[in-house]
């Protein structure tokens, strides 16, 4: 009812990613190798937590797609991960707040007239005198979750110099977040769903 993409490759694009197979053990090793440096180093700061498969069950994060940490705000006095976020931005490395939004916040869930009965299909079959409100459960843990979890710069080769500069960008903002609590902070709205930001409306 609202569209979509179907992604289907062309004949020049499915040669370039054959060909590209070839090469991917050794992409992908020199990917974990790095990410997993980076990882090591910012797990040693206090309240961050890089989100990755325990080492000793030998598992890894594969291509490493979209990489996030683990944030604790209350080991910085309550600090947002977005103030934090970007305060790193600002030592010139990449770091993102929240990940994608709670699926059953999506307003195909809410506001989308699906069947076209006038009004949105989420109310439009509930039995005479029974609300939304009646039915829905709080989901604390989907709809904190955005602030909790940071982003995390993606390397893809080991550049060990590099990658310590990257780690000594949090490893400076932990240091002095006392100074980032000073000041009335704006309420930013965080992530998206998945790959796309359509607002469905009926």
């Amino acid at each position: 009812p609202c569209g979509g993409y179907k992604y289907r490759p062309n004949q020049c694009s499915s040669a370039y990613g054959l060909a590209q197979l070839d090469c991917y053990k050794e992409q992908f090793s020199e990917i974990d190798q790095a990410m997993t440096y980076f990882c090591d180093l910012i797990d040693e700061l206090p309240g961050i937590k890089s989100h990755r498969p325990p080492r000793e069950e030998g598992y890894s994060k594969g291509g490493w797609y979209f990489p996030l940490a683990h944030y604790a705000p209350v080991e910085f006095g309550g600090l947002s991960n977005v103030r934090f976020a970007e305060a790193v931005n600002a030592e010139g490395v990449f770091c993102g707040s929240g990940c994608n939004r709670p699926l059953h916040s999506h307003p195909v869930f809410h506001d989308m007239d699906i069947y076209h009965q006038g009004k949105p299909t989420r109310v439009a079959n509930l039995p005479d005198g029974l609300t939304v409100e009646q039915i829905q459960k709080p989901l604390k843990v989907a709809n904190e979750i955005n602030n909790r979890i940071m982003g995390l710069p993606a390397f893809k080769k080991y550049n060990k110099d590099y990658i310590e500069q990257c780690a000594g960008a949090f490893k400076k903002v932990v240091a002095h977040h006392g100074d980032l609590m000073k000041g009335i902070e704006a309420v930013v709205e965080k992530g998206g769903y998945s790959a796309s930001k359509m607002v469905a409306k009926s």
